[in-house]
């Protein structure tokens, strides 16, 4: 191969390998942008089914729990785990405060945000039980 022809080679080479990197780079720092907080106007915009792992809960596997989460338009709200050690069991009533939900009960406080990253929306749920306990959960709308 005469040099010019390899010269083109390798620089077309060197231009997909950087476009290629770049691509994937770019894609890679939106998937882990910071989501934007999206203010819940009332309770029936998010009443349904949301499910995602709940940190914190003691005696979970690595204070990890699979939990399910029903919001109903009434403003209460049912809380479900099976767990190894147990079933896990909640329901009580919201109240809608500066565009988040907010559950108070014997065992715990929290609070929802609505979140949106990209196309997907996601409560992040945040507070702490009785015992000071921090609680954290990111539930996405069950199917």
């Amino acid at each position: 191969m005469r040099r010019p022809q390899k010269a083109i080679v390798w620089g077309t080479l060197a231009l997909m390998t950087s476009i290629v990197v770049a691509t994937s780079t770019g894609l890679r720092a939106a998937s882990r942008s910071s989501p934007t907080a999206v203010a819940i106007s009332d309770i029936k915009s998010v009443a349904g089914r949301w499910s995602g792992i709940l940190y914190g809960r003691p005696g979970g596997q690595r204070g990890q729990d699979w939990v399910e989460l029903a919001l109903h338009e009434d403003g209460t709200y049912t809380l479900a785990s099976a767990r190894t050690i147990g079933v896990l069991n909640g329901s009580g009533s919201l109240r809608l405060a500066d565009g988040r939900l907010i559950a108070e009960g014997e065992n715990a406080r929290v609070t929802m945000t609505r979140y949106q990253r990209g196309s997907k929306q996601f409560l992040r749920v945040e507070g702490t039980m009785a015992s000071g306990q921090p609680l954290r959960a990111d539930l996405y709308a069950a199917p």
